[in-house]
């Protein structure tokens, strides 16, 4: 079989492409997405509120190890949530589908303390996010047409707060995080940037295999 000559520069380009996206792969990302899926319990029985949420934190202020940082002055306040949502649902129905969307306002929950372990984000504290009207019927799990939802998350996880109005007073309360204690998880998003490059490096990687087998 006829060997190909390469030049230098082609040579190595696979390589150095390769090497790139390792790099890129292995830098701390400054996306993340939390999840959580627990029953709402009293006042709400048979209601369930899964969610989710992404974040941005500046790769500056991430930690190597374990530590509680300070968004305003370790992060100049960079840390930001830029989405939030809760799905209500029958956790009896099958299938589960979602009875009503609680899409909040991001820019109302300011981040105060982030948490990290071992260098991953697990936890982080915020304000209170604005009040969303579910705008279906649940009152089968007695929420009134009244009732309002808000979201904020604490170093124990996410809490969904109501409020209930009249003309003279107010109603409120917090799901049930004693019984129905969210499990939280936060997990760091590929940025884009990174994954191009590992996909180039893969297919650089190919490509020099191929003229090697040439």
């Amino acid at each position: 079989m006829k060997n190909i000559a390469v030049s230098p520069p082609l040579q190595w380009f696979p390589r150095l492409v390769m090497l790139m996206a390792i790099f890129a792969s292995s830098a701390q990302a400054g996306l993340f997405t939390g999840t959580w899926d627990p029953a709402y319990g009293a006042p709400f029985t048979n209601l369930g509120w899964r969610g989710t949420a992404n974040y941005f934190v500046p790769d500056t202020c991430a930690p190597s190890g374990t530590a509680d940082i300070n968004n305003a002055t370790a992060c100049s306040g960079g840390a930001a949530v830029t989405s939030a949502q809760v799905e209500l649902y029958d956790i009896n129905a099958a299938g589960q589908p979602t009875l009503a969307a609680l899409v909040f306002n991001p820019s109302a929950m300011h981040v105060g303390t982030l948490r990290f372990v071992s260098g991953e984000l697990t936890q982080l504290t915020t304000s209170l996010s604005d009040f969303v009207d579910p705008a279906s019927d649940l009152s089968a799990f007695s929420v009134s047409s009244d009732t309002e939802f808000d979201l904020y998350f604490s170093l124990d996880g996410p809490h969904l707060g109501w409020r209930d109005c009249d003309v003279t007073d107010c109603s409120t309360g917090l799901n049930d995080a004693v019984n129905f204690p969210p499990t939280f998880t936060i997990t760091r998003i590929p940025e884009p940037s990174s994954i191009a490059l590992l996909g180039l490096g893969l297919l650089g990687l190919g490509f020099s295999r191929r003229k090697l087998a040439s």
